[in-house]
C-alpha cells in the first residue's frame, strides 16, 4: 500500500516492488476480502484509496515506523547504548555546559537525550522516581537508594554577591550573620514535589523573596 500511494498506480508499485501488476492486484483484493472492506474505489480511471484504505495506510506507516525504531532501540542496547537518557542539572549548573558532550554522543549513538533543569532536592527527586537516568547537582547528603553511584566532578563555592548600589556594602566586612539577617536574601524554589524543600545559604529568621530562576534571581 506504501508503494502503490507512493507511486501513484498499480503498475508504478509493482516496477518497484519486483512484481507484475495483476499479482500486486489480487494480493490487495485477498486483503480487502481477509479485511472484509473495501481499500480501493476502482470507479474511476485511476484507482484511489477509499476513507478506509486511507486510515489503514496512514495506521500502516505508524506501525512500520514504530517497528523500525524497535529495531535500531534494540541494536543500540546491543552495542552498550541507552536508547534514551535524560540528565537532570541542578539549576547551578547550566545545561549548556553539557552541549558539546551532546555533540560528541551523537558521533558515536543515536541516543535520544533530554537536559533538564530542577533545583535543590528537586534534582535528586528525579532520580528516585525514575524521571532522570543522570543528575548532576550539589550533594544535599540524602541520597535513599545503595543503588544511586555518584562521584564527585568538581566543587563549587558559594559567594554572597549583592548590586552596587545595595546598601550592605556600607557594612564593615567580614560580613557576621547579624549583619546579614537585617537584609533580605533570594532564594530559588525548590522544584521537589515530594521531598521536604530546602532553602541553603540564607539564614533561619532571614527575610527572603523566592523566584523561579536564576535569571530572576540575578534581576532581584
Amino acid at each position: 500500500m506504501n508503494a502503490i500511494d507512493r507511486r501513484g498506480s498499480f503498475a508504478a508499485a509493482a516496477d518497484e516492488l519486483g512484481k507484475v501488476p495483476s499479482a500486486l492486484s489480487y494480493t490487495m483484493q485477498k486483503l480487502e476480502e481477509e479485511l472484509d472492506v473495501v481499500l480501493f474505489d476502482r470507479s474511476g480511471h485511476r484507482t484511489r484509496f477509499t476513507d478506509v484504505g486511507r486510515m489503514l495506510l496512514e495506521r500502516g506507516r505508524l506501525l512500520l515506523e514504530a517497528a523500525d525504531k524497535l529495531v535500531v532501540d534494540a541494536e543500540a542496547l546491543a552495542r552498550g547504548w541507552e536508547p534514551y537518557l535524560t540528565i537532570v542539572c541542578e539549576v547551578l549548573i547550566p545545561t549548556s555546559t553539557l552541549f558539546p558532550l551532546v555533540d560528541k554522543l551523537a558521533q558515536k549513538s543515536e541516543t535520544q537525550l533530554s537536559l533538564l533543569t530542577e533545583v535543590l532536592a528537586g534534582a535528586w527527586e528525579c532520580l528516585e522516581t525514575g524521571k532522570a537516568d543522570i543528575v548532576i547537582a550539589p550533594d544535599l547528603h540524602f541520597r535513599s537508594s545503595p543503588e544511586i553511584n555518584s562521584r564527585l566532578l568538581c566543587t563549587i563555592n558559594n559567594v554572597y554577591v549583592a548590586s552596587p548600589e545595595h546598601p550592605i556594602h556600607q557594612e564593615p566586612e567580614p560580613l557576621s550573620d547579624m549583619t546579614r539577617i537585617k537584609y533580605r536574601g533570594i532564594a530559588i524554589v525548590d522544584t521537589a514535589k515530594q521531598r521536604p524543600v530546602l532553602t541553603v545559604q540564607l539564614l533561619d529568621k532571614q527575610q527572603r523573596l523566592t523566584v523561579s530562576s536564576i535569571d530572576e534571581k540575578r534581576r532581584a
